[in-house]
């Protein structure tokens, strides 16, 4: 037998059906949705990880898994190619919504701006590198993705782990003279405008290296500049090829280490024109490698 509604039970179900559809579709707006974005400098790209936004393009994405390593790269992102030279015709296929740059690549932007919008964000360029830029350009981005959130997060649990990583440190750690090898007898050292400095300095520890720099963060100096100076040499990887058995054999590289007081060090590579992620990654190594040196 066939029910008949009231006509006011009607009315109600009508309206609750009508509010349940207008509040999924207030949901539905109110998600936030991610930006579809592409970051040509890994220092970008880093950071854009960081913030739980993964690009939906990158460039040269096996060298940056090899040098930045952390945060990775997702095979589901795209590879467009060389950062230099970009393959517009699969960049104009994936619908982008914003592509990153840097003053570096600043020659892209009339290319690129065929493909999306531009946003040129900056950090190494007139040599002031500081924990204070790093976090305008992690809140910079954030800004420009609507991450905002995520980038207080982000500083929050750097600082919080530089301050757990300082109280693991062995008391009486002497400056760090940080230089990476171009070839047996050439060396990059970082100065005080370095990525590498900022990080050591969050862990109250000091830059040997007192001299001018470039704006990346190092000059690179034969290994002689290194005589005189007192400090805890540590050595970034990589090292060229051979130079690691040449300096096993070396007398002088002997009497360089010797002069210092100490044992050279060595420290995984870590990508030195990084931001916050790569600064949290190269003072966790770093501490690791010094209280590992003081318990053997």
């Amino acid at each position: 037998m066939l029910r008949l509604f009231p006509f006011s039970r009607l009315i109600m179900v009508a309206s609750l059906l009508m509010a349940q559809g207008a509040f999924a579709e207030a949901q539905q707006l109110s998600s936030p949705i991610s930006p579809r974005v592409m970051s040509i400098d890994w220092t970008q790209t880093e950071t854009l990880l960081a913030l739980g936004l993964t690009p939906v393009a990158s460039a040269q994405q096996a060298d940056y898994n090899a040098w930045v390593r952390s945060p990775r790269l997702p095979d589901t992102t795209v590879d467009v190619g060389l950062r230099t030279q970009p393959n517009l015709e699969r960049l104009s296929e994936l619908d982008l919504d914003t592509i990153f740059i840097s003053p570096r690549f600043q020659s892209l932007e009339p290319q690129l701006s065929r493909v999306a919008r531009v946003e040129s964000v900056p950090l190494y360029t007139d040599g002031d590198i500081s924990w204070s830029a790093l976090k305008t350009f992690t809140r910079t981005l954030a800004r420009l993705t609507e991450r905002e959130g995520a980038a207080e997060r982000v500083i929050h649990d750097a600082e919080q782990t530089f301050a757990t990583l300082k109280q693991k440190l062995p008391q009486g750690t002497p400056p760090l003279i940080m230089i990476q090898f171009m070839d047996s007898q050439h060396v990059r050292v970082f100065g005080n405008n370095s990525l590498y400095s900022i990080a050591i300095n969050q862990l109250g520890l000091e830059n040997a290296w007192k001299e001018t720099t470039n704006s990346w963060g190092f000059g690179l100096i034969g290994i002689d500049r290194l005589q005189g100076l007192s400090g805890q040499l540590v050595v970034v990887e990589p090292l060229p090829a051979g130079v690691s058995e040449h300096l096993e054999k070396d007398a002088y590289w002997q009497y360089l280490v010797k002069q210092t007081g100490h044992p050279a060090l060595r420290v995984q590579a870590v990508w030195s024109f990084g931001a916050i992620p790569s600064s949290v990654r190269f003072a966790t190594l770093m501490t690791d490698t010094l209280t590992r040196e003081v318990t053997q």
